[in-house]
């Protein structure tokens, strides 16, 4: 087990050997968080809790609810949910998204936020670990099944965030609009400027109406040596 801390509040305990913390949960918590600001909110996929974590640490007034199909996640998720005081507003299920149909009820959350496996099945090499390879690949399901268990869950007008490849874009924006999630709103993560994007952060509503807002690219780093971070992306950290 290793224990880190996010910042001076918040203290996230991960597997040793396991996925860790990035980036990528730190943007896609700041690209919903103005957004979350009531009622419920399902993580889908959550880990070790640390989009929940990031949420609640930074004042938002939902409660959430972790789905983490690994039972060693779960029950970290659990442990970071106490030991940072937000066991009352961040419960955990340790389930299958699968099972989406007897783990929740039919439209009755606010909101969805996952950060999905973003590799297929096939491809690449396989880790060492089975945790990574489940947490990374769609071994236990992918982007369909992620949107298809949001669509189930979502009030009509709910709001669905999720962070993934640019590669694999077209597949996760079919996968929305085929269970009824519009995509609303989209932003490309670029490592440096005229580099080519690197993730993408999506928000979309359940039964919304056609329109997509693209906003600016978020850059990552000033120079091409990727040395010094942008004003921006310090801010974002600052946030947290």
């Amino acid at each position: 087990m290793i224990t880190n801390k996010i910042n001076a509040d918040l203290v996230l305990k991960e597997p040793e050997g396991g996925i860790r913390f990035g980036t990528d949960a730190l943007l896609l918590a700041d690209f919903a968080k103005d957004s979350i600001k009531y009622g419920k909110c399902i993580d889908l996929g959550t880990g070790s809790g640390v989009l929940p974590l990031l949420l609640l640490g930074s004042g938002c007034n939902a409660d959430f609810v972790g789905l983490e199909l690994q039972k060693e996640y779960a029950e970290i998720a659990k442990e970071n949910a106490k030991e940072n005081g937000f066991e009352s507003r961040f419960s955990v299920i340790n389930g299958n998204a699968e099972d989406y149909k007897t783990l929740f009820e039919c439209g009755r959350t606010e909101y969805v936020i996952t950060n999905p496996p973003y590799m297929r099945s096939d491809c690449g090499f396989n880790n060492e670990s089975k945790a990574l390879d489940i947490a990374r690949r769609e071994i236990s399901g992918g982007a369909e099944l992620f949107c298809r268990a949001a669509a189930w869950c979502l009030k009509s007008g709910g709001s669905f965030f999720a962070v993934y490849r640019p590669d694999r874009l077209v597949n996760l924006i079919c996968a929305m609009r085929s269970c009824g999630i519009e995509p609303k709103r989209l932003r490309a993560v670029v490592p440096s400027v005229g580099k080519k994007p690197s993730l993408i952060l999506i928000e979309g509503k359940k039964d919304g109406k056609e329109g997509l807002i693209y906003e600016n690219d978020l850059i990552i780093y000033k120079d091409k040596d990727h040395k010094e971070q942008t004003e921006e992306l310090k801010s974002i950290y600052n946030r947290f």
